[in-house]
């Protein structure tokens, strides 16, 4: 027990480490794009790109390690860290900047395909250990982001690159460390089971549907979008940090603050309404405005993360969380990859309310269908 416990606080640690820096890469990313000169509709392109990487590498990754272990992916997500910030350090084109997308979505497939179920075996399946996890994301993330603006100012981007490409080397040495078992030896028809789609049940069909809208509605606001949003209010690259920073910093705190929430149900359904009706109006605001509506976005996406990993441990098989979990991630991240790519279509053409809008009315479907389809079941 001692040794499951040491392996839970070391992924946590893994964890502040790949989320601080994509705390920081969030920010800084996309202002740099704009200041080398990268039209809008470009950069949607090269963004969206990550999400679908990003599953890919993913569900290739999950399914491997139900069979061989989850410590390596751990160890492959710190050494990618390392490769995306070398190769962002020369980036000046929108190729260039597109191959770090890539290497930064294998990254974290790497992890992502593994962080959760790890933390279900080590934790005997405790569902508040995912709430911990959120949490510690909201807050490394947030910590990245508040310092984004000011390590740019500071070091520059290539020093600030130098820093994140560090990180990815503490996530190596400490992925060392970890326990993990030698699950059973790769089977290709027992793997083939798991990703069996026909085999799984309506709820968690459907389940995947609503993820799917899910991600259409955050590639809408998501990416490049908030931190581009706000430099064209004429926000300084530390203000953005700064407001970026606290949104996630709010999402922590709401995450923590709901995480004894019994009624999951109705925290999604809570967290839906506040969501849609802050985006609504967001495209028509002035720069003050703006800026409050979207720190208070955090709090209710806080809210939001946790019904969905109370719908995670809920709809996930025991025998397969990694794949499982992998697949209802799938209809998120492709959602999000297809309105990334229009996003930057729509803001060319008609501004940023033609992206925000888009994101709160689809948004809708997800927090709708899920208060709908587990009724009163749907609790801690």
């Amino acid at each position: 027990m001692v040794d499951e416990s040491r392996s839970v606080r070391e992924v946590l640690l893994i964890q502040v480490f790949h989320s601080f820096s994509s705390g920081v890469l969030g920010v800084v990313i996309p202002l740099v794009m704009k200041d080398r000169g990268v039209e809008v509709v470009i950069i949607g392109f090269v963004f969206a790109s990550m999400p679908l990487i990003m599953q890919l590498g993913r569900m290739f990754f999950a399914t491997i390690s139900d069979f061989l272990g989850r410590k390596p992916f751990f160890t492959i997500n710190g050494l990618l860290g390392v490769v995306s910030s070398v190769i962002y350090y020369f980036a000046h084109t929108p190729m260039e900047f597109l191959f770090g997308k890539i290497a930064e979505g294998i990254r974290e497939g790497a992890i992502w395909a593994v962080n959760r179920a790890y933390l279900l075996e080590k934790s005997r399946g405790d569902w508040r250990t995912l709430v911990n996890l959120r949490t510690v994301v909201y807050l490394a993330y947030a910590a990245g982001s508040l310092a984004a603006g000011f390590m740019t100012v500071f070091l520059l981007f290539e020093g600030t690159m130098v820093l994140c490409s560090s990180l990815g080397v503490l996530g190596v040495l400490l992925s060392i460390r970890l326990a993990d078992e030698r699950r059973s030896e790769f089977e290709v028809e027992r793997a083939l089971r798991f990703l069996d789609f026909r085999r799984k049940g309506r709820k968690f069909k459907v389940s995947l549907f609503l993820f799917f809208m899910m991600g259409l509605a955050f590639g809408f606001r998501g990416g490049y979008v908030i931190p581009y949003f706000l430099s064209g209010l004429g926000f300084s690259a530390e203000a953005v940090g700064l407001i970026f920073g606290v949104m996630i910093l709010l999402s922590g705190l709401s995450a923590y603050i709901f995480s004894k929430c019994t009624q999951v149900r109705r925290l999604i359904l809570l967290s839906g309404i506040i969501y849609s009706a802050l985006f609504i109006p967001l495209g028509f605001s002035p720069p003050e405005a703006a800026a409050a509506f979207i720190m208070a976005v955090g709090f209710a996406e806080g809210m939001n993360s946790i019904g969905q990993e109370g719908v995670l441990s809920k709809i996930c098989d025991k025998e397969s969380y990694g794949t499982d979990i992998g697949l209802l991630m799938m209809g998120l991240h492709l959602g999000e990859s297809a309105s990334l790519a229009l996003s930057g279509v729509l803001i060319a053409n008609w501004g940023f309310a033609a992206s925000f809008i888009p994101a709160a009315t689809l948004y809708t479907i997800f927090f709708f269908g899920v208060f709908m389809l587990y009724g009163e079941r749907l609790h801690a």
